[in-house]
């Protein structure tokens, strides 16, 4: 991630000034650092998962998701290589002769620990606050401890340096399936990291369509999430997407054309209260 450099240039610059104004700024240039590093993973990983998927915004927690629905070597450190001899077909050579094959680098990829990225963000993302005063003795000071604060700076700094050797990022290798969305977008998915019963959102983002994972034995479905609701004037039950019904405040009406008859139906939740009698 050769662009890191200019990162860490930035950074040294205001630590070596000293002040606490500067290394307050270099504190919120690490911050920024570090979640550009986990959000390019995102940016690239996006043809593979919805961003309503993505459940939580920290860096950390961003990138475990990626690691658990779209590819689990994201944050690991690997080299791509290419053969210099092209092969017809699969199986046209063995194992041993593939691995006899001359090899060209293509980039590396630097990886890291998504644990200690977050580790090191909520470090120096603590000294971006004024500290709450405990009690009436306490002093309110903008800015943190410096001593304690370069020493988080260095520690983001080493891990910076080691991340910009890194000459590619990859959203990874692996089986693929895929499906077409009613709005008429192909969702693909790592097979291996789809779980049955699973919940996916479509990767369009103006698509309100959910659908849920349906696996049996080798064989991966894809099936809509949808509530079917029967029209007031010919009782026909349409179905619609789940997700903006399951989102609709309480009071907040909808409407549909029904399919069959094109009537426009109103809907709306609503609260109901039921008693029990004993012979229920």
């Amino acid at each position: 991630m050769w662009w890191l450099k200019t990162n860490i240039e930035r950074i040294s610059k205001l630590r070596a000034e000293g002040s606490k104004e500067s290394l307050t700024y270099a504190a919120l240039e690490c911050r920024l650092a570090i979640e550009r590093v986990c959000y390019e993973r995102l940016s690239l990983a996006h043809d593979y998962i919805s961003h309503d998927d993505i459940r939580r915004w920290q860096p950390k927690d961003i990138v475990n998701i990626l690691i658990q629905e779209v590819d689990s070597t994201i944050a690991s450190s690997y080299t791509f290589s290419i053969g210099k001899e092209p092969i017809s077909k699969e199986g046209d050579r063995t194992q041993e002769e593939c691995e006899a094959i001359e090899y060209v680098q293509v980039g590396s990829q630097v990886g890291f620990d998504p644990k200690k990225m977050g580790e090191l963000w909520h470090a120096v993302s603590s000294f971006l606050h004024v500290k709450v005063p405990k009690k009436k003795d306490d002093s309110v000071t903008e800015y943190g401890n410096p001593d304690a604060l370069v020493k988080k700076i260095d520690e983001v700094l080493v891990e910076l340096e080691r991340l910009s050797e890194g000459t590619l990022i990859a959203s990874g290798l692996g089986e693929t399936v895929s499906f077409t969305c009613w709005c008429g977008t192909t969702n693909v998915r790592r097979a291996s990291l789809l779980k049955d019963n699973q919940t996916i959102n479509c990767v369009n983002q103006n698509c309100y369509e959910r659908w849920k994972v349906e696996i049996n034995g080798s064989e991966i479905g894809f099936v809509r999430k949808e509530i079917n609701i029967a029209c007031r004037s010919c009782s026909v039950k349409n179905p619609l997407p789940e997700k903006p019904l399951s989102e609709l405040k309480r009071g907040q009406a909808g409407e549909f054309i029904c399919s069959e008859c094109g009537k426009t139906n109103f809907f709306m939740w609503r609260l109901y209260s039921a008693v029990k009698d004993d012979a229920q």
